[in-house]
């Protein structure tokens, strides 16, 4: 069910709002100017407070002027003020969705009250750091030491997350559960056509409506299932998308729905997928247009999703994806994705004589310089990042 943010209540700490839709007032207005207000969507901060006001400084954040921030999730657990972060988004009235870390510590908090004990986790709940050194000896590791490995990361994951819920008031938590885990942000511009922000990731050809909340928090890649008896064709993502981002003309048109998400790295990344089928998509419109004479009615926008989560990864920027998660919490950055009103003389001039303006031709707006492309429509982006480094 879609809800709008503003009119959220409480919502259960393991039964999440799958999606909610930002005020239309929210979006920055094309062809404002600088003064104007801008659209600024923040990566995974993990409680790095210090990092948060760097990068709100550096961006030039102004809520008098009426800027807008969206969190992509995770604002919390392993750094050292997740609470503190949480009240700078509630004092610049930002929006969030909710990462599998929201979503962990506030599994952990229920579980907690439902077990009636908020006491400090023993060292019998975990294996020690030295156990885990001892099964990283030898190239060699058997099935029995990776299930260790595991076992032990998960206990120490949830220790974490029961130390970061407690470490949080009530009015925090409440605020983070009533987070959605999609946020549509809407129609920002023809460029970049609706855009949502979610965590994880969106599987490619299911409604958001529809999407799964754990795999929308969780999901890296899109992997192929092993081929079953009643099927005689088997497909993989490296076949389906090429390596310039395109459809391979070769493959199924869809093959994409035999692919199924991952939290892991086997596989190929979804976003690829996404911004593959997207720009599919709009060729396809354009094809059709031309077909009927530009009498094809109005075209299915395109969706460009924002995302964090994958730090691995880092920045990843492709036309219809901005993977903006590059790893504050272990020392890296943390990058704010900014999207900002253009004025009308910059409009002007990248329609000039000598200017492309075949906007519809994504394998042409590729070529082109993004910044004289996303400005013809009114809304540009850029990309503003600061260290997470001793601060």
């Amino acid at each position: 069910m879609t809800q709008d943010v503003q009119s959220q209540s409480h919502t259960s700490l393991t039964k999440p709002t799958l999606l909610a839709s930002l005020p239309p007032s929210a979006l920055p207005k094309p062809h404002g100017g600088p003064e104007s207000p801008r659209l600024i969507i923040i990566g995974d901060v993990h409680g790095q407070l210090s990092a948060l006001d760097a990068l709100l400084a550096k961006v030039g954040y102004s809520r008098a002027r009426g800027d807008v921030v969206i969190f992509t999730g995770d604002m919390v657990n392993k750094g050292p003020d997740s609470g503190g972060v949480v009240d700078r988004a509630v004092e610049m009235g930002a929006y969030s969705v909710r990462g599998n870390h929201e979503d962990r510590v506030l599994r952990a908090w229920d579980e907690m009250q439902a077990k009636g004990s908020m006491d400090t986790d023993t060292d019998s709940e975990v294996e020690t750091e030295t156990d885990v050194e001892e099964e990283r000896e030898g190239d060699a590791e058997t099935e029995g030491k990776k299930k260790k490995k595991h076992k032990y990361k998960h206990h120490k994951s949830k220790k974490e997350a029961r130390k970061t819920a407690r470490s949080l008031t009530s009015a925090q938590r409440s605020w983070l559960a009533a987070r959605p885990v999609i946020l549509r942000v809407g129609a920002v511009s023809r460029y970049y056509g609706d855009v949502v922000v979610v965590h994880g990731g969106l599987v490619p050809g299911i409604p958001l409506e529809k999407q799964d909340p754990q795999v929308v928090m969780n999901i890296r890649t899109l992997i192929t299932p092993p081929p079953s008896s009643s099927s005689s064709t088997s497909f993989s993502p490296e076949s389906l998308v090429s390596d310039n981002d395109s459809l391979d003309s070769s493959a199924d048109s869809f093959s994409h729905s035999h692919l199924k998400p991952s939290e892991g790295r086997e596989g190929h990344p979804w976003s690829k997928v996404w911004n593959a089928l997207e720009k599919e998509k709009q060729k396809k419109n354009k094809d059709n247009n031309n077909k009927k004479g530009g009498r094809h009615g109005t075209p299915e926008p395109p969706m460009t999703v924002v995302y964090g989560h994958d730090a691995k990864t880092g920045l990843s920027v492709r036309r219809y994806a901005f993977g903006i998660d590059s790893n504050c919490a272990r020392g890296g950055e943390l990058t704010a994705l900014v999207f900002e009103p253009t004025s009308a003389a910059s409009a002007a001039i990248s329609n000039s004589p000598g200017t492309s303006t075949n906007h519809d031709d994504d394998e042409r707006v590729d070529e082109e310089d993004p910044e004289l492309a996303a400005a013809r429509h009114g809304i540009r982006h850029r990309l503003v990042s600061v260290s997470c480094r001793a601060r």
